[in-house]
């Protein structure tokens, strides 16, 4: 049974997944960027590029989590395995949502839910079960073990990334853009102001012309 799902499997590789609508690249760093899948988050206008395992999985390859020969391994588990697929996709989205709440919370000094540090430790200590140290030559290097075909890699691995950004001095360079997507802020003065220049960027910077241009006319019509 298994080598005949195999003989008919061919992986699709789909990126970006709507040539109109591709993943959001900004956040410049993979836990960001993942953070930045959910747009509009309590907007009426709403999108998750994340709606099944398969659109993770594409992310995570094309961000660099997984690479192709994982990404092809992972993806025909998930094709023979659906039932496992989905809730590995599930917890994905929750771990998603609890980095958000760290983060968003943090920025607007507001309490963490407890429920979301709970989840949180519930992962990382799934991940962690899976890391030993490794002798290579005569240091030690911190190795991934027994996780062939395991469908919760990638969640393991961002949930580790996101452990160590929680506690580094570029948390402190997070910030949030108007359009609601995080990024970092790293110029020396701290004075970035958009996620993506180009983008939310020429937006403000058209409506602020704009803004100006109608005033002048206002001030111009009152002084005749």
């Amino acid at each position: 049974m298994y080598k005949s799902l195999k003989d008919r499997y061919k992986p699709e590789r789909s990126w970006p997944a709507n040539s109109a609508d591709p993943f959001p690249f900004e956040g410049d760093i993979p836990v960001l960027q993942f953070i930045n899948t959910y747009r509009n988050r309590g907007g009426i206008h709403r999108k998750d590029y994340l709606e099944n395992y398969e659109d993770f999985l594409t992310w995570c390859n094309e961000f660099n989590i997984v690479d192709l020969e994982d990404y092809n391994t992972l993806n025909f588990e998930a094709y023979c395995n659906p039932h496992n697929a989905n809730p590995v996709w599930q917890r994905t989205i929750r771990l998603r949502e609890t980095i958000y709440e760290f983060i968003n919370s943090t920025l607007r000094d507001k309490q963490i839910h407890e429920d979301a540090v709970t989840y949180f430790n519930e992962i990382l200590s799934e991940a962690n079960a899976h890391l030993r140290f490794e002798l290579n030559g005569n240091s030690l290097q911190v190795m991934w073990f027994n996780t062939h075909e395991e469908l919760a890699v990638p969640l393991w691995i961002l949930v580790k990334q996101a452990t160590v950004l929680l506690q580094s001095a570029k948390f402190r360079d997070i910030k949030k853009c108007h359009c609601g997507k995080f990024y970092l802020d790293t110029t020396k003065n701290k004075s970035r102001r958009w996620c993506n220049p180009l983008v939310c960027g020429n937006a403000v910077r058209s409506r602020e012309y704009k803004e100006r241009k109608m005033k002048l006319v206002v001030e111009i019509e009152g002084g005749c």
